[in-house]
């Protein structure tokens, strides 16, 4: 099975006293893969040692594997290999993205300026996501309150009132791909587009998750408790993993709601829920693996 860590799983495993049972377990016996997100958000911490270390379980993680492209170089590749009729691109970190797997391959020449070009991305990424969503509130909410359009009650809601009006999806789809592929796609080639590919289904109905929790609600709005930016990016790998790992319950609850758009129906496992998995697993490993040892043994004795 292929397994993919959100970087709070990767953080629980790395403090794990029994990382390393636990990680030779994953191995043995399953196909975990990384994500540049993984890599990226490894990079940008602070302490030498720490920060060596996190990339060093990474690169044993990814298995010689390069990691997945960051979610908007994968959303273009696959928008890409699509117009040009390949229905198998290559969705791992492409040269424009070297630095990721240079990172991974060399984590003790990391240096400060490395560091905080990540940051300086990771917050390109956050404060925009931020803005858009507080900015639009006063909006939306002056919207709703004039009876102009009626409040969604829920995130499905909102996600239903798109999909019952999708040209407002469907009109910015069709100027992304015209952007991507220069080529301008018809409402109905976009529908038919969105239809095959799952993954941008996936990123607008992550947008609609963060403007309802942010935006939209009439109580508990906001950032606190609420999935970040980078966190609903991890949606867009659904469809390429079978189980994604994560310790952050406001993501691995949106990210639940959202697979029901992955026809793959990836399982969302929280990081304790797969340490328990893979430590009963091993013991049931090691008991057949004892049985099987104890044959021979009483064979001679019997002898």
């Amino acid at each position: 099975m292929i397994y993919l860590f959100d970087t709070s799983a990767i953080n629980e495993l790395h403090n794990d006293p029994e990382r390393q049972f636990l990680v030779t377990g994953l191995l043995a016996t399953n196909n975990p893969r990384i994500s540049a997100l993984n890599v990226i958000e490894a990079v940008g911490t602070k302490d030498d040692h720490l920060r060596s270390s996190l990339v060093i379980l990474l690169k044993t993680l990814s298995h010689g594997f390069r990691p997945l492209a960051t979610p908007n170089t994968l959303l273009k590749v696959i928008t890409n290999a699509y117009e040009r009729n390949d229905r198998r691109p290559n969705i791992t970190s492409p040269g424009e993205e070297d630095s990721i797997w240079i990172a991974l391959n060399s984590p003790d020449e990391l240096d400060e300026e490395t560091r905080r070009e990540v940051l300086d991305w990771k917050n390109s990424l956050e404060g925009p996501f931020t803005d858009a969503h507080r900015e639009a509130r006063p909006q939306l909410q002056a919207l709703f309150e004039s009876g102009e359009a009626p409040r969604p009650r829920s995130v499905a809601q909102l996600i239903r009132y798109y999909r019952d009006n999708d040209e407002l999806i469907l009109e910015s789809l069709v100027e992304l791909y015209r952007h991507i592929t220069s080529r301008t796609l018809s409402l109905q080639e976009a529908r038919i587009f969105l239809r095959d590919l799952p993954y941008w289904s996936l990123y607008y109905a992550g947008w609609a998750h963060s403007i309802f929790s942010r935006a939209i609600r009439e109580q508990k709005y906001g950032v606190r408790g609420k999935p970040g930016a980078a966190d609903l990016w991890f949606a867009i790998y659904l469809p390429d993993c079978d189980v994604f790992v994560t310790h952050d319950k406001a993501q691995r609850r949106a990210l639940r709601f959202l697979n029901v758009l992955n026809p793959r129906q990836t399982e969302i496992m929280s990081y304790s829920e797969l340490r328990m998995r893979l430590l009963v697993g091993n013991a049931n490993n090691s008991k057949e693996g004892d049985q099987c040892a104890s044959g021979p043994i009483l064979a001679r004795a019997a002898q």
